[in-house]
């Protein structure tokens, strides 16, 4: 037990925090063959540069694959693009997330210090990332073993899914380097530990939204055996908590299921998280997991959400940190997935028939039913945010008290506040015009017999539930093509 604790202590830190970095040693002999351990097995960053280079027609002593090669048009960031590959990632130092391949933001700069990262991943890459290194941000001092993050179009896609998946304790944090700034003195750099993108958001399905979908986007969650719903089960029998790998052995379909009707999932992700014989590790557990999955709990629950969501149930040895799972369980993970990817494909058939889970039954939650429940459901909560912002603009002008919005509209280019002005007269103009013209829509539009959402009832002219909110929060990401609409 000493020397566990001394590792924790001072092993575990000095290793950024990690059991083990992911990487063979930077100094191997044969930098274009990735290093293997005694069972012929290469370390996770080593193989999934392997692995990313293949799949590009590529071996490890090319450059790597970056982001912008798989945009359209390489380097235009602003441009459509082929393969938009997002990932996220947890900077745990500032306690904030961050997007691949659009790291820097509001934020500010990021550095690399090149011994650090060279520990962390393949010489090839350490090399790509400080030959495209980005130009130095001004005010910042920074040592000559720092360099910047490159431009987001030359990042390795081999960066963000490592930084992506640095599970805490298990896979080393990755360090990179922020400017802190002080008045009147120049920015020093601080260390930043960038752990696994999970911890912010482990199931970002809204990754890709847009107010209404104009292609489908589906997401697959893993959920443990012991989870008991209504659709999971296939139609010969329940499924017995802890024991879905004997059960996928002989049908795979059974631990795996969407829901079927508008108005069934929300409990798919109602789970209830045990506490065996009142550990006190499991309720922390258990806070800890809620902390950090409660955002994208409700949001699966959400319609427009929950029925693009296939769930594939997995029992204790199945999956996680069972990383030496025999050939028998992975197979039968794989025939999982299969039956995943099938229910998904027929759901969203331009041309949908039967349910490949359920051959005696048609399929109901189309891709049409998917965007009419998207739109229902959009109107419902733009009708609440505009019914607000009417309720609040409009105010009888009162002496003494805080000027209406109106008034703060309508006051002359030289009155305070003076931040964010408009830029002329003519935007002043365009301002008033439609703001008035949005609010005399609000008053004429909605009233208690007009509205997209009546009712006790569907049948009434009620919304989908649960009913969502608009509200404003940060784009999360520096991408030019999210900074603006047109």
């Amino acid at each position: 037990m000493v020397g566990v604790g001394f590792d924790i202590k001072k092993r575990l830190p000095d290793n950024g925090y990690g059991l083990c970095t992911g990487t063979g040693r930077p100094d191997r002999p044969n930098p274009k063959e990735p290093p293997k351990d005694s069972e012929g097995v290469a370390p996770l960053t080593d193989f999934l540069h392997d692995l990313f280079q293949g799949v590009a027609g590529k071996t490890i002593a090319d450059d790597p694959v970056t982001f912008g090669d798989l945009w359209r048009n390489g380097r235009d960031e602003c441009a459509e693009r082929d393969i938009d590959l997002v990932l996220m990632t947890t900077n745990a130092t500032r306690g904030v997330s961050h997007r691949f391949p659009f790291l820097e933001g509001q934020w500010g700069p990021l550095y690399v210090n090149e011994k650090e990262f060279s520990q962390l991943f393949p010489p090839k890459v350490a090399e790509w990332m400080k030959k495209h290194k980005g130009p130095k941000a001004g005010g910042v001092v920074a040592g000559s073993e720092f360099f910047r993050l490159p431009a987001p179009a030359d990042l390795p896609i081999l960066l963000g899914a490592r930084m992506s998946l640095s599970f805490p304790f298990l896979l080393s944090a990755v360090p990179l380097y922020a400017p802190t700034y002080t008045k009147g003195e120049k920015a020093k750099l601080r260390k930043c530990w960038f752990s696994d993108g999970g911890i912010t958001s482990n199931f970002p399905i809204h990754f890709f939204d847009g107010p209404l979908p104009s292609r489908p986007t589906f997401g697959i969650n893993l959920v443990s055996a012991s989870v008991d719903v209504m659709e999971k089960a296939a139609p010969a029998g329940g499924l017995e908590a802890g024991r879905s790998q004997d059960s996928a052995k002989k049908d795979p379909w059974q631990n795996v299921w969407m829901p079927t009707t508008n108005s069934s999932g929300v409990q798919d992700v109602a789970r209830f998280n045990d506490i065996k014989d009142g550990s006190v590790i499991d309720f922390f557990m258990m806070l800890f997991d809620t902390a950090r999955n409660w955002g994208d709990t409700e949001l699966m629950a959400m319609p427009g959400y929950r029925d693009r969501i296939v769930h594939v149930s997995l029992a204790e040895d199945e999956a996680g940190l069972n990383l030496n799972m025999p050939a028998d369980i992975i197979a039968a993970l794989g025939d999982r997935g299969e039956c995943a990817g099938k229910l998904l494909a027929a759901r969203f058939d331009p041309h949908p028939g039967v349910d490949p889970k359920t051959p005696q039954k048609f399929i109901r939650l189309t891709w049409d039913n998917h965007r009419w429940v998207r739109y229902r459901s959009l109107m419902a909560a733009f009708e609440d945010l505009a019914r607000r912002f009417q309720s609040r603009f409009d105010g009888t002008p009162q002496k003494g008290k805080p000027r209406t919005y109106a008034q703060l509209l309508a006051r002359r280019p030289s009155s305070k506040p003076q931040s964010y002005p408009f830029g002329d007269k003519a935007q002043r103009e365009f301002a008033a015009k439609v703001t008035a013209a949005f609010l005399d829509f609000v008053k004429r539009s909605f009233d208690k017999d007009r509205s997209f959402d009546r009712g006790e009832s569907s049948r009434q002219g009620r919304s989908p539930r649960p009913k969502p909110k608009l509200r404003i929060m940060p784009l999360g990401s520096n991408d030019p093509r999210e900074e603006r609409f047109f």
